[in-house]
């Protein structure tokens, strides 16, 4: 189960050592909302901005699904290149002499 956002908030603060009282005073907010942020599973995206400068951390990189992860690390990795799946049979696969990589993709794809 993915953790909610308060709460990824929660363990910053803690692992901060910051007391509620200071949190709630960096971000300009009373100590009883601090405590409604520790819970909610959503945030406007100012708030959680203002959070992530008295935290220095960025609390949106923990917001991004896996698989936009991969599309930007991918995009990264391969710039402009644009990649077209195939299918292949496995005597193409040997003459290719790329059996390895294919393999090393799929158990990758399984974790």
């Amino acid at each position: 189960m993915e953790k909610k956002i308060g709460q990824i908030i929660k363990e910053h603060v803690l692992a901060k050592n910051m007391a509620v009282t200071e949190f709630a005073k960096l971000i300009d907010v009373e100590r009883s909302n601090v405590y409604n942020i520790f819970q909610r599973d959503s945030i406007d995206t100012a708030l959680l901005k203002k959070i992530g400068q008295a935290l220095d951390y960025d609390f949106f990189q923990d917001l991004l699904e896996e698989e936009t992860i991969q599309r930007i690390v991918l995009k990264n990795k391969i710039g402009n290149t644009i990649y077209v799946p195939i299918q292949l049979s496995t005597e193409e696969i040997d003459k290719l002499n790329i059996k390895e990589m294919v393999l090393n993709n799929l158990i990758k794809k399984k974790q």
